[in-house]
């Protein structure tokens, strides 16, 4: 699939969290995308310092189906070049992107276990494989580990408590690295939860997030002989 420029303005910001900003864009030019679900788009980021601009990649959080409309996941604590520039635009403002890009896609394995592993934004490629593998019928089984700091740091709740309600093969665990005393859910980092995990040979495991996280995570699946992994790592912010 052949990356392409694209036009698209900011239609709307949410703010998930104190520090999460749910970014949903547009297309302008052409008036559509077609991507795989866990693909990225590259942002075009102004350089001062140059006469060439800057490319910066995000997930996209949305599904294939929305082809119009392609929702990204931002930190405001990320002081990266890309991420920045992103969040000082405000609904209206036009952007250049290109893609779709990346090889973290979705693979056809019907008869293994999903389970996808994810911390921080890292949710975001995770949560277009979910929202597209949930939108069939399925008896596939599909658990997603998700791992975030303190109890106001969480998002997309109601969202995960409708697929657990409605997919009786969907189900999700989250852990708190940082969590309050009165926290009464899993605690600790999103690595014990796979650590946990004593069967992983019949499972593919889609993986997103730091790198220290997602080289530990590797380590320990294939260390308990998972039957694949896929990962995407974070770059460091530049």
């Amino acid at each position: 699939m052949t990356a392409r420029p694209i036009r698209a303005k900011v239609l709307k910001i949410q703010h998930l969290t104190r520090d999460i900003r749910e970014m949903t864009l547009e297309m302008l030019e052409p008036s559509a995308l077609v991507f795989r679900p866990g693909q990225s788009i590259a942002v075009t980021v102004p350089d001062p310092n140059s006469d060439l601009p800057l490319l910066r990649y995000f997930s996209l959080a949305s599904p294939p189906r929305s082809s119009r409309h392609l929702v990204l996941l931002l930190n405001s604590h990320d002081h990266g070049k890309g991420s920045k520039f992103l969040l000082e635009r405000e609904p209206g403002a036009e952007l250049q992107v290109a893609g779709p890009y990346g090889s973290f896609i979705l693979h056809q394995e019907i008869e293994r276990e999903l389970l996808f592993i994810g911390t921080g934004t890292g949710i975001a490629p995770l949560w277009s494989m979910l929202a597209t593998l949930l939108e069939e019928p399925s008896s596939q089984s599909m658990t997603l580990l998700w791992g975030l700091r303190s109890e106001v740091d969480r998002y997309y709740l109601e969202e995960l408590e409708v697929w657990k309600a409605t997919h009786s093969n969907f189900s999700y665990i989250l852990t708190l690295s940082q969590p309050s005393s009165g926290w009464q859910g899993k605690r600790g980092r999103v690595t014990d939860l796979v650590q946990e995990r004593s069967n992983v040979k019949h499972v593919s495991a889609y993986v997103c997030g730091n790198r220290s996280m997602v080289k530990e995570v590797t380590e320990l699946l294939t260390q308990k002989g998972a039957g694949a992994i896929y990962r995407e790592r974070h770059a460091d912010s530049t």
